[in-house]
């Protein structure tokens, strides 16, 4: 797990973490913390030897620190979860009972954005299910199988270590690092290993919290997505639209451009209503 300026949460997952039964080790990779995360962890880690804890002084970002805290593991199996991401029951012994049945090397699941006082329970059980489960942008929806291939899947994944020999987390992903995990999916099919989602197991944030990755303003984010985007469409999308997956890149940016724009001329429209009514 990365992790910066999150304490409270980055004790709370790595407590979890140290509970389950299939678990040899714990990495955390604190990302340039202001705040006392590393002095906390390595609390815990004096009293469970599994818990490691790398620090960078300065932050890094998340492909770094990902791949870092990879380099760091030692076992076969090696689980990345965002540190305000909520598992759900097993979800570890799910993931690695897929893999193994279904000879996979990464395995995920969907995931959901909770509202404050929705139960996860109830969004589950309403969740669509879909051939393939999730879709580009659209990471809550569960296969009909067991399991489905895909590469659109969230963050959270298990994956078999040895394919960080071949793969990593592509570190030119910068600002808000959008698409940095879409791309290591769709890197590790191209370079023929299956990627798969699975319906039996979850993962969910209820609301955002403070650290993690600096809050920039709305249009700086805006930019960085459409950036990345563009990135990841240029360093793929010709292999994605012979899978089938994507249309032409340049339809999937224009798209994309138009679903992001949208928020922000609305919001424009309502402040320019309010200062006409003054």
């Amino acid at each position: 797990m990365p992790t910066r300026n999150r304490c409270q949460l980055a004790c709370a997952r790595a407590q979890w973490a140290l509970t389950q039964p299939a678990v040899r080790e714990v990495i955390f990779v604190v990302d340039g913390s202001a705040d006392d995360t590393a002095a906390r962890l390595r609390s815990l880690a004096d009293q469970d030897s599994r818990l490691r804890v790398i620090v960078n002084e300065r932050s890094a970002g998340p492909p770094k620190a990902k791949n870092a805290g990879v380099r760091a593991a030692t076992s076969d199996w090696v689980l990345v979860i965002d540190d305000d991401d909520i598992p759900s029951d097993e979800l570890i012994a799910e993931l690695l009972g897929v893999a193994h049945e279904a000879g996979a090397d990464i395995v995920g699941v969907p995931w959901f954005n909770l509202g404050e006082a929705e139960a996860v329970e109830d969004l589950v059980a309403r969740a669509p299910r879909t051939p393939g489960g999730p879709e580009l942008d659209r990471p809550g929806l569960f296969p009909e199988t067991p399991w489905a291939d895909c590469v659109w899947m969230p963050a959270n994944a298990l994956f078999r270590r040895s394919i960080f020999d071949v793969v990593s987390y592509d570190e030119s992903y910068t600002g808000n690092y959008y698409r940095e995990e879409t791309d290591l999916y769709v890197s590790a099919a191209r370079a023929g290993h299956r990627v798969l989602v699975t319906d039996r197991g979850y993962t969910y944030i209820r609301f955002r919290q403070g650290g993690g990755i600096d809050r920039q303003s709305k249009l700086r984010y805006e930019y960085s997505v459409l950036r990345n985007n563009w990135y990841f469409l240029r360093k793929h999308g010709a292999w994605l639209r012979e899978q089938g997956l994507i249309r032409r890149p340049l339809h999937e940016q224009a798209s994309l451009i138009a679903r992001r724009l949208k928020p922000l001329v609305r919001a424009a429209g309502r402040r320019l209503t309010r200062r006409s009514r003054r």
